[in-house]
């Protein structure tokens, strides 16, 4: 029997291994282990670099060779993302964006922006030469042991009163810092400072929008008084310990936007149906189980973005299907076996992240669901879809990979805007010639798959529309040397 080998260019992802790759700290040992291994593993066991703008690869470990012995691409992926690490910056000197220690040589402080401020030994800002600023934005803390922010830093008075954002990295431990009566401050960043207190007094920015108070670990019994901040819309509250009771009980109004991921929630309670006009809500990370979920969360009629990314849901309470204004739900790594005919009442749903769960099937309503784009359905147990699906005309994004499909599903070729198709580590052999004409198609990732032809004919087909979607500039992936057996 004769064989084709096809040896096409395999797209792995080099500009995301390549960021992956850079050095980053960690807040302990196992999450740098943790971090390399991911590593490796997108790379199959290569070092990737560039050296004079040409791509090199170098193996550094045979052992991540063997896919079988791993996890795959796509999970290594993100659970490389989710890893924290001390990623701040201090913005490069300009004329615009200055570091403290050129301060007291510069002349021209009215050009002056942005300042940053980095080490233990800075315990004060220098409150004379910052009045000076006029235009000064925003002020960066990394690693200091300021303890006060001063209130004459937006006394407009001395015409100071344009200080819209405060960023505080790796606050020095024990050093509990206050504020004061900022009121233009907009935006406030106080992360990366482990076991850290509640910053006092900082309800005081009683015009703030935007805080992000992520990985500080604050504890469970952490008070907040948010109804005290009346523009507040978006808050960033992942990787600590809270207590949601703790925040929701405020009732606050206007607040859109919050991030509970990291949190080691194991409910949500009745008082999340205080946060009335919440758009997007993060739970990602948690413990959450779904007999704890209560429902009052049903009644959040705005929201638009759920998460409840790696939790310990089982199934889905039906009262999650009244969020009829939602435009993404994201259930990636969970233990749900079945989704329910209700799915069909998420009209508007654009984005739907069900993979990494234990699904056999999915209902017939989701042939409802006409405004779908990104549907992500990979590493399940599905073996086929309903006939509906076929009516899902705006798909862009298509992951089917790692189930128990048997053949190419051929309502794909109705997705006329699709671009990205994974359809890898399935029974699937062979697929149609009429994919040429998806002609908005970028991506195609075909991994795991043994091609299979009747005769010399077929054969010769597949590989010229294999080749024939790379001229037309779909990037395939496949393993090298993947085969097409007539």
């Amino acid at each position: 029997m004769k064989r084709f080998i096809i040896f096409l260019i395999v797209i792995v992802g080099c500009y995301q291994q390549l960021q992956a790759q850079k050095t980053y700290k960690f807040y302990n040992e196992q999450d740098s282990i943790d971090y390399h291994h991911y590593q490796m593993i997108m790379s199959n066991g290569f070092k990737i670099s560039v050296e004079d703008g040409v791509f090199k690869r170098e193996l550094v470990d045979s052992s991540y060779q063997d896919p079988q012995n791993f996890i795959g691409y796509d999970s290594a992926f993100s659970l490389l993302r989710e890893i924290p690490k001390f990623d701040y910056y201090l913005r490069s000197q300009s004329e615009t964006h200055l570091r403290a220690n050129q301060l007291k040589n510069h002349n021209k402080y009215d050009t002056i922006t942005h300042i940053s401020f980095e080490g233990e030994d800075i315990k004060r800002l220098p409150l004379f030469k910052l009045l000076k600023c006029k235009n000064l934005k925003e002020i960066e803390l990394v690693n200091t042991s300021v303890k006060k922010i001063p209130w004459l830093l937006n006394w407009s008075i001395f015409g100071l009163d344009s200080l819209e954002t405060i960023r505080i990295y790796n606050h020095a431990p024990g050093q509990r810092i206050k504020f004061t009566r900022n009121i233009n401050i907009k935006e406030l960043v106080y992360r990366d400072s482990p076991y850290s207190p509640v910053p006092k007094n900082f309800h005081k920015l009683k015009n703030v929008k935007e805080i992000d108070f992520a990985r500080n670990d604050f504890r469970e019994d952490s008070k907040f008084h948010l109804e005290k901040l009346q523009n507040l819309e978006h808050l960033n509250l992942s990787r600590n310990n809270i207590d949601l009771q703790n925040i929701a009980k405020d009732s606050v109004e206007g607040l859109k936007y919050i991030v509970l991921s990291f949190n080691n929630l194991t409910s949500v309670p009745k008082q999340i149906g205080l946060l009335k006009d919440l758009v997007d809500l993060q739970f990602a990370e948690n413990d959450i189980k779904s007999d704890n979920i209560h429902p009052a969360l049903g009644s959040l009629k705005n929201l638009e973005v759920l998460s409840f990314y790696k939790n310990d849901l089982d199934s889905l309470p039906s009262f999650l299907f009244n969020l009829i204004e939602l435009v993404e739900l994201d259930l990636y790594f969970n233990q749900i076996e079945k989704l329910p005919e209700e799915l069909g009442n998420l009209q508007k749903l654009e984005r739907l992240y069900v993979a990494h769960n234990r699904f056999f099937s999915i209902p017939e309503s989701i042939g409802k669901l006409r405004s779908l784009k990104e549907f992500y359905i990979h590493h399940n147990r599905i073996s086929y879809l309903p006939e509906s699906i076929a009516d899902l005309e705006h798909i862009t994004d298509f992951h089917i990979q790692n189930n128990y499909f048997q053949g190419f599903p051929e309502f794909i070729l109705n997705y006329k805007e699709l671009e990205d198709l994974d359809i890898s580590f399935n029974e699937i052999h062979t697929f149609p010639t009429e994919i040429l004409k998806l002609v908005n198609l970028k991506y195609l990732w075909m991994r795991g798959i043994t091609f299979e032809a009747g005769n010399k004919k077929e054969a010769e087909e597949l590989k010229n529309t294999l080749e024939t979607l790379q001229r037309n500039g779909v990037k395939v992936s496949i393993e090298l040397e993947q085969e097409i057996s007539p």
